[in-house]
């Protein structure tokens, strides 16, 4: 049972980074970023970024602190997106994102509410 729970979390995890990955370069395109010509904007959203990936890495191997980090990335980006300009969201980034927020849901819901939340160290 353990077994196809931890299937199914890092499975979220997987597409939780694969998704996000697509929402990041749409980003970077739609704003012109260019790492030749650094912009506040960039930078920001690298930092974001990184950190976002880096806590996606460290909760499919179950680090508490991973999952920390991903809960206060989480509210940084509800943050970021009632102070951001949300003309770049086109129908298909605007599907990504809502996506995206059920996928985290179900990711918090896992870590703290199954039989999972034991795996984390």
């Amino acid at each position: 049972m353990l077994k196809n729970t931890e299937k199914i979390f890092k499975s979220l995890v997987l597409a939780n980074s694969f998704i996000s990955i697509i929402i990041t370069i749409k980003i970077f395109i739609k704003n012109h970023y260019s790492f030749l010509e650094p912009s506040a904007g960039l930078i920001i959203t690298a930092i974001y970024a990184s950190a976002w990936f880096y806590s996606l890495y460290k909760i499919y191997n179950f680090s508490k602190t991973g999952l920390r980090i991903y809960i206060y990335l989480t509210l940084l980006g509800f943050l970021f997106n009632i102070l951001s300009n949300l003309s770049y969201l086109d129908k298909t980034v605007y599907l990504l994102t809502v996506m995206e927020h059920m996928v985290i849901g179900s990711i918090l819901t896992f870590s703290y509410f199954s039989k999972i939340k034991s795996k984390f160290k």
